[in-house]
């Protein structure tokens, strides 16, 4: 069985504000950024990161507007080996 995707939520907050939500099987965490642009450039970094995630931007009331899987194949990211 493979293990649950991480999710990345973006949203914005009540006070104007973006927050970025990692949800995954052993981390939960929260961040706050100033920008849409900002919360979007952490959260893909994040997933590119992290060998399976996906990203989904909720509009204020929670509903989802757009969502992307991220995949980064074992020859890449961080602790690949390049075969020659």
């Amino acid at each position: 069985m493979s293990e649950p995707l991480p999710i990345l939520s973006i949203a914005p907050t009540k006070d104007g504000v973006w927050s970025v939500n990692e949800r995954g099987p052993s981390r939960a965490a929260i961040a706050y950024f100033p920008s849409k642009l900002g919360a979007l450039k952490h959260a893909v970094r994040v997933a590119k990161a992290k060998r399976h995630a996906r990203v989904a931007i909720l509009e204020s009331d929670g509903a989802v507007r757009l969502s992307r899987d991220y995949e980064t194949p074992a020859t890449e990211g961080p602790g690949a080996v390049e075969v020659p």
